[in-house]
């Protein structure tokens, strides 16, 4: 037999299929299985992150409708009442007045200054004196940022 003969009847090199990404290898589908459980944690925390903080969004709103309104003071206090009162349990917040009502309002909230919201502790005098937008900010401030205890 003649060599050329046998090369003749090789048959022409051929490269292998490229590897496909799909079907994927068991790691992959453990990682986005592990990716998938995580995210869904995360939304769950946040949804109830959202949720928890319902009134606070509810008493924003409301601050600015009084606000706008030009309200007074008993009812500018009895708004942030009233959402502290969704935060915190009844017998420590309900029979707060006078000086320890703001007291309370700055030592929950560490973003209000030492004198912020003191014309609360006035709410029930004859001439309480009218609210400043200072006032107004310092209790969007406080709704915004107090810290409530977890239970």
């Amino acid at each position: 037999m003649n060599p050329e003969d046998l090369i003749q009847q090789l048959a022409p090199l051929r490269t292998p299929d490229p590897i496909g990404f799909w079907p994927l290898a068991p790691v992959w589908w453990v990682i986005i299985g592990l990716l998938v459980i995580a995210l869904g944690f995360l939304c769950f925390q946040w949804l109830k992150r959202y949720q928890r903080n319902t009134y606070r969004r509810e008493a924003l709103k409301w601050l600015s409708e009084l606000q706008e309104a030009n309200s007074d003071v008993q009812v500018l206090s009895g708004a942030l009442k009233a959402t502290a009162l969704n935060a915190y349990e009844a017998t420590s917040v309900a029979s707060l007045s006078d000086e320890s009502w703001p007291n309370f309002l700055r030592s929950s909230c560490a973003k209000l200054s030492s004198d912020a919201l003191d014309v609360l502790s006035r709410a029930h005098a004859p001439n309480p004196g009218s609210l400043s937008a200072v006032d107004w900010r310092d209790a969007m401030l406080w709704v915004k940022h107090h810290e409530v205890p977890r239970a």
